[in-house]
């Protein structure tokens, strides 16, 4: 009904219609058409064609011919992509005039990313970003759908799942998590208490269209909390009807997982007429307790739900785009006691408000975004009083100015800033109530010189925090505040066309969260007392990367290392004291240096077209070099790799395949005193640590033509063998023997309409 009354009220039909290049074109309007073909002068249908900073993007027809009608002027970032092609990018400066841009996409039968641009102002590609950067997306990000951020990306190399249970997962980025990992939601900043270890961020990516992680500091565009590295969940372009009749159309897929009985869900409808566009999205699932190979996990379900709705316009005068999103949890967390059903609730609303507007040959872009994060912790399933109650609510906002090109040199200057209000209810109490504002002023300039690609930032913030009198922590009123300056710099040569060698510097910061200054309770989450320090200081890195990267048509590979000095890197230590309430041992925040080493190697490689080969490998070195003692939850070495078999399409049977994986994981042999001792007491002092294991995955999918749209069939089954195992990144590894969910077949089916 809905679709109906929207396409009554717009004059919407069913259906894509390509634009004509060769019609007439609005005389006051940009325009950008063009043809585009492969090395033998034949032209690609169906190329993907997204000019970056206007948020526009259609597709070739038969011809291979495109076109942008009422761009705003300016210069732009233009991709193309297309299965089977090696993707490319142009830079193009339009005026109200017609600009033609052909291009030449060569073959490649290895898939290759798309541009990303979350780690530089200007889009660029996996070759040549100037930081070590993935880009998950397509089937890839489909097959890899999880209840958590954290799981989904816990394949990609350098990226870890730090997890309680199945429905919380964060991120893990060479070593560093919480407060350390920025996430974004399509650019918007999230503040959801991310300080709590089971506080896992709030972010749905059933209907992403890619997701992109910056491996290593990012604070000069992003500040705090960069410090480890930025994720950030891409929604589509917003699509529009400009020179060509209104649409409207929508996507659909369903999983089911047959381990804890989870069915999945999302739903995505848009539509234009001219310069209008939105877009409707709907997504949950609901999983009973997993099963692991010796038991069912006790107290590990979870039901997550939510959706969200976009409005914009795409002008010659710039664009604007309005977003409002809800997403509910509820997630029961298992405990040491198999008959507790602690149980957390989260609801997340957000908005943001997006402008672009085109002044000459350089742009403005305004970002304007509100979050409520309201989070309530029950000592079980049963109970309606809330034990602990967590309210924040963020207002952020950035302004950017794109100069005009000086010859090669690309870039732009910015202003930043959030304000952040918590506030606590419940029986139980971590934190003072206090307010946050932060502003920041940055720089990041680009040149391309032929071979060498050079990028520089630098940005300085300042941060005021303002703390209510709490007598139940002992804290009076207060205010703190605290400054830093971050930078980068970074080199890339191209050694041959498909061959770069890429060296980076960069200096990060993050300044400490009001629950390592200020707690002084219980804290059942770690279940420890915990004691934080009003007086700790920034925390500030100095990171370099060193990596090989290639890509041809049959092989793409990165190998690099990584070394990060952190200065004033916050840990908690075990003071030898028991809290005679709670019998819990004491923690108390300090400060000290540290040291991380590590690299991170992928490869896809394609021998023969119906072979695709993939391998991956990362590890991490933690050292607490004031403590001289290694740092805790650092992952160990790890080890994917992956053979798919694909057939050629025949008859309504598109792209099917089979495709066999496994990881393999080392044990940690290297943990910190106070890891040490707590695996010594667990399970009645049997000395229980995780071992090494290896998982299997296996898979087959294929489409079926249905009108002209297909249908998408995935079946996959994890953890092959059924092996019991325990993630040493699991924080109820402790809690349950061997918690790691057994085998699994999860069916997939995606359908366009």
């Amino acid at each position: 009904m809905f679709a109906v009354l929207l396409a009554s009220t717009l004059g919407l039909g069913f259906g894509p219609a390509a634009i004509d290049p060769r019609a007439p074109a609005p005389p006051a309007a940009g325009r950008l058409v063009g043809r585009v073909a492969d090395s033998a002068g034949a032209p690609i249908a169906g190329v993907r064609v997204t000019v970056l900073e206007a948020n526009r993007t259609t597709s070739t027809d038969a011809d291979g011919r495109y076109g942008f009608e009422q761009l705003p002027s300016g210069t732009f970032s233009v991709s193309f992509a297309a299965i089977g092609f090696r993707p490319e990018m142009r830079r193009v400066t339009l005026g109200s005039e017609t600009t033609t841009l052909d291009v030449v996409l060569k073959h490649a039968v290895v898939e290759l990313t798309e541009l990303q641009v979350t780690a530089s102002p200007l889009a660029t590609s996996a070759l040549e970003s100037p930081q070590p950067t993935t880009v998950v997306a397509g089937d890839e990000l489909s097959r890899a759908q999880a209840p958590s951020l954290g799981e989904t990306l816990d394949h990609v190399p350098g990226v870890h799942n730090f997890s309680t249970g199945p429905g919380i997962g964060k991120p893990v980025i060479r070593g560093l998590t919480s407060n350390r990992v920025l996430v974004l939601d399509d650019g918007q900043r999230l503040e959801d208490q991310q300080w709590g270890d089971e506080h896992s961020p709030n972010v749905e990516t059933a209907n992403a269209d890619r997701i992109e992680v910056i491996r290593g500091p990012a604070s000069v565009l992003y500040g705090s909390d960069a410090l480890g590295g930025v994720i950030n969940v891409l929604e589509p372009d917003l699509p529009d009807a400009l020179g060509r009749p209104p649409i409207l159309r929508g996507r659909t897929s369903f999983a089911y997982s047959s381990n804890n009985r989870e069915p999945d869900g999302a739903l995505m409808l848009e539509g234009a007429s001219g310069g209008f566009g939105f877009r409707a999205e709907g997504s949950g699932r609901t999983g009973q307790d997993i099963r692991t190979p010796t038991y069912r996990l006790w107290n590990s379900g979870l039901t997550q739900g939510g959706g969200s709705g976009t409005l914009g316009y795409h002008g010659s005068w710039g664009t604007i785009r309005g977003t409002y999103t809800q997403r509910d949890e509820k997630l029961s967390l298992t405990d040491e006691d198999s008959t507790a059903t602690p149980t957390q609730r989260i609801t997340t609303n957000r908005a943001s408000l997006d402008l672009a507007l085109p002044f000459r040959t350089s742009r403005l872009e305004l970002k304007g975004g509100w979050e409520r994060s309201r989070r309530r912790e029950f000592a079980d399933s049963a109970t309606s009083e809330v034990a602990l109650g967590l309210l924040q609510k963020t207002w952020s906002g950035s302004l950017q100015y794109h100069h005009p090109a000086l010859g090669r040199l690309y870039g732009i200057v910015g202003v930043s800033g959030y304000r952040t209000g918590f506030d606590k209810f419940g029986e139980e109490t971590l934190i003072p109530d206090n307010r946050v504002w932060t502003a920041g002023v940055y720089a990041f300039e680009q040149a391309d010189l032929g071979r060498w690609n050079l990028s520089l930032g630098a940005r300085y913030d300042y941060r005021h925090l303002d703390v209510d009198r709490d007598d139940v922590l002992g804290v009076a009123a207060q205010t703190r505040t605290w400054s830093s300056f971050a930078g980068n710099l970074g080199v890339l040569y191209r050694v041959s066309e498909p061959v770069a060698v890429v060296l980076n510097l960069g200096r990060g910061f993050r300044a400490p969260n009001s629950f390592e200054l200020f707690a002084n309770g219980v804290h059942e989450g770690t279940v420890a007392f915990e004691r934080g320090d009003p007086a700790l200081r920034n925390e500030t890195s100095l990171n370099t990367d060193l990596a090989l990267r290639v890509q041809s048509a049959t092989l793409s590979l990165e190998v690099g290392g990584f070394a990060n000095f952190i200065q004033n890197y916050i840990f908690s230590i075990p003071t030898g004291e028991t809290d005679p309430q709670s019998g819990f041992e004491i923690f108390d925040f300090v400060q000290g240096d540290a040291r991380l080493l590590g690299f991170e190697a992928s490869a896809r490689y394609h021998p023969w077209e119906y072979l695709h080969l993939q391998v991956g490998a990362d590890y991490t070195h933690g050292q607490n070099t004031s403590a001289d003692q290694p740092l805790p939850l650092m992952p160990p070495f790890r080890a994917s790799y992956a053979a798919r078999l694909e057939a050629p399409s025949r008859g309504v049977f598109e792209n099917p395949y089979l495709s066999l994986g496994g990881e393999t994981n080392a044990r940690q042999t290297r943990l910190d005193p106070a890891e040490a001792e707590f695996y010594a007491r667990a399970f009645d002092g049997a000395g229980y640590r995780p071992a090494g294991y290896t998982l299997a995955t296996a898979g087959a999918g294929f489409g079926i033509r249905a009108g002209g749209r297909p249908i998408r069939v995935d079946f996959s089954v994890r953890n092959l063998f059924n092996r019991a195992y325990a993630d040493y990144l699991s924080r109820i590894k402790t809690n349950a023997p061997l918690p790691g969910m057994g085998r699994t077949f999860i069916t997939r089916v995606t359908a366009d309409f």
